[in-house]
């Protein structure tokens, strides 16, 4: 009797640190690949960024081919081409549509033209993107979407 609670207790207590290593991992994921990945823009300068109705989010895709940049700023279209070298980020010749929208979707997008033009350096944490100026003080932070 006593074996057979031993034996009970110390698989109780194998198969609970079992499962907390595993619980672990399963909360961490990977860092997403800064290329060829949809992300869709959370915070500017510390403000959470809000999407209008019945338009596109603001989100960014950095494509591979020709380091071309494209995107939506939640109002317009944007356009542009990147350089990116380690931990370092530069944006240039970013172009947008010109459609007038709502007060608070032109004031974001403003804000997002300048943090973009801004950006030095990048991070990613898991899906988090943070995007800094080259005092390393963070511009914006963007987030993986998967479309599938």
């Amino acid at each position: 009797m006593r074996i057979s609670l031993a034996i009970t207790v110390t698989l109780c207590l194998w198969l609970g640190g079992c499962q907390r290593h595993v619980a672990q991992y399963a909360h961490t994921a990977p860092d997403e690949s800064l290329i060829n990945t949809y992300w869709k823009l959370l915070t500017v300068n510390d403000e959470p960024v809000v999407a209008a109705d019945n338009v596109r989010e603001a989100h960014i895709v950095m494509h591979i081919d020709s380091a071309r940049l494209a995107g939506s700023t939640g109002c317009n279209t944007l356009s542009g081409r990147y350089q990116h070298t380690g931990q370092q980020l530069t944006f240039h010749l970013i172009a947008t549509t010109k459609m007038a929208c709502p007060t608070a979707q032109m004031r974001s997008e403003q804000a997002m033209l300048i943090a973009l033009k801004q950006t030095r350096r990048w991070n990613i944490n898991g899906s988090l993107l943070e995007l800094t100026n080259a005092r390393g003080e963070p511009l914006a932070v963007l987030k993986a979407v998967h479309l599938y």
